[in-house]
């Protein structure tokens, strides 16, 4: 996923309640799981950062609005837990021999939350949007649509070149249907924050600063689904306060927990925690544009000032491993194995910058995510490291809008934000992290057409082992640019109570709400 998106805290923060495409678990019967036991009405989420939009195509989108959106909205086909794609909206489909055209068969009689059908000018201005709309974060998912021809059974696809990637950019949480009715009725601005669409649940209501109710859709096809009325969605900017409310009984689930809770989660017999596998990443996002790290011996020499045993060990424990490689080695194949952790030598860091004219400690700001113990700590250890290594940093601590404002204005010097993958394939980071168009190259402003060029191939190449070879070239590339530093991978940790069943969390940060149960 490679566009103008608040990852930080992207999928976010979420990643743990965080998470961008598709997953799918084993999901339990609707029958029989409300036969013998009473289970409550609302299931209540504990989440650090609030959405701003519940359109997966608005500007800005990252894992608080993410995670909503895809309760709400649905598309033609989604991915399970290994990344294998499933039908959703589209019963079957096939692919023209050159890989050109996409003909998609509609399940029958979906409709709206509001109980209106589902046509197909619904589906041509949806997709089209996801292509058009200018402010999204994400149009780089559905850039490559040349057409879209639909009936209320029917949609056909036409692309401008052929993409390997293309059914599986299909599974992300942007590429959903949605009503055009209500879009012009409501306007635009409106449409944002007042979604419908074809989801098990819909919005109920929204406080502001506080919480977001999400209801169960009446219209919803799925019978039986969601199992719990009511997902209620508690915006509590702090880690500790979390926790807390965790342990009170306030909220029933918190996702992105600080490992450091981690023995108080074991030790306490009301409540669960669950580590499930992913392809999240932390990393440090290096501004070009300015001051130091204009200077590509400076941001290299960052390799040698960063501790990243250390920050993987302190900051997730056993459950977490420093990395070099810009895709996750969840990816398997995609992910450049060959790049090794450069140990931690704050001598050889002073000695680069020496030999690159800076005589005295460099000064810079990291600017991160106030209220989340992870990023703090980890602004905390880096500034520790680095000013040992001919370095002088200065932590900036900002709210979540905050922060996302600055780096995507590139007003940053450094920051911390996240990745987690929506569909298994390199091209979304990859893109992401390369493409000037999409995000100023990962909020890092640095203009490499070369390695663009490179990109674009990959992104056409049909040949898969042609493709693993580009994109691990890619990785080397940006390795070398050091205008994005991976620092390590971890899963997703989860803390709820043992009232809590059907909880799970995609590789890909999904987690289907509908099968969420709370024992009363």
């Amino acid at each position: 996923m490679k566009k103008k998106l608040l990852i930080v805290a992207l999928l976010l923060i979420v990643a743990s309640i965080a998470i961008f495409a598709n997953g799918e678990t084993e999901k339990p019967d609707a029958t029989e799981a409300t036969s013998a036991v009473e289970y409550a009405d609302e299931i209540v989420v504990g989440n650090l950062s609030e959405p701003k939009y519940l359109d997966p195509n608005a500007p800005g989108v990252g894992g608080a609005e993410v995670n909503v959106c895809q309760q709400i909205y649905e598309g033609l086909v989604k991915t399970d837990k290994d990344g294998v794609i499933l039908p959703c909206l589209a019963s079957d489909w096939t692919i023209s021999d050159d890989g050109m055209v996409y003909t998609f068969n509609l399940v029958p009689g979906v409709t709206f939350s509001d109980g209106t059908p589902v046509t197909g000018e619904d589906w041509e201005w949806s997709l089209l949007r996801a292509r058009d709309y200018e402010a999204s974060s994400y149009r780089f998912i559905a850039e490559n649509i040349d057409t879209v021809e639909a009936t209320d059974s029917q949609v056909v696809i036409t692309l401008k070149q052929p993409a390997a990637p293309f059914i599986y950019d299909l599974a992300n949480f942007n590429m959903v249907v949605g009503c055009k009715k209500h879009w012009e009725e409501v306007g635009d601005a409106n449409y944002l924050t007042d979604p419908i669409g074809t989801g098990p649940y819909m919005l109920e209501s929204w406080d502001r600063g506080k919480s977001l109710v999400l209801t169960a859709n009446p219209y919803y096809r799925e019978e039986g689904y969601p199992l719990t009325k009511n997902i209620k969605y508690l915006i509590v900017a702090d880690d500790n306060t979390r926790f807390m409310q965790l342990q009170s009984g306030q909220v029933d689930i918190i996702g992105d927990i600080p490992f450091s809770i981690v023995p108080m989660i074991k030790s306490n017999n009301d409540l669960v925690l669950d580590m499930f596998d992913s392809t999240k990443i932390r990393y440090l996002i290096l501004n070009t544009t300015m001051a130091p790290f204009d200077d590509v011996a400076v941001r290299r020499a960052m390799y040698y000032a960063i501790d990243k045993e250390e920050l993987a060990q302190a900051i997730t424990g056993v459950y977490g491993n420093p990395v070099s490689a810009l895709v996750s080695p969840t990816q398997g194949k995609w992910s450049n194995s060959s790049l090794e952790v450069t140990p931690y030598q704050p001598e050889k860091a002073k000695e680069a910058l020496k030999a690159a004219g800076y005589d005295e400690p460099i000064k810079f700001t990291l600017s991160v995510f106030s209220g989340s113990k992870v990023y703090e700590q980890m602004a905390t250890l880096i500034q520790s490291q680095v000013n040992k290594a001919g370095f002088d940093c200065d932590i900036e601590l900002l709210e979540s809008a905050a922060i996302g404002d600055k780096y995507t204005s590139l007003s940053h010097q450094a920051t911390i934000l996240m990745w987690i993958d929506d569909i298994r394939d390199a091209s979304e980071v990859c893109g992401w992290t390369v493409d000037y168009d999409q995000c100023d190259a990962w909020f890092t402003g640095l203009r490499d057409q070369d390695l663009e060029d490179l990109n674009d191939a990959a992104f056409k190449e049909l040949d898969e082992d042609k493709r693993v070879e580009m994109y691990q070239e890619i990785q080397q590339q940006v390795y070398d640019n050091a205008n994005v530093i991976p620092m390590f991978s971890t899963g997703f940790a989860y803390a709820s109570s043992n009232k809590i069943k059907g909880l799970y969390v995609s590789p890909f940060g999904v987690y289907e709400s509908k099968n969420w149960q709370k024992v009363k």
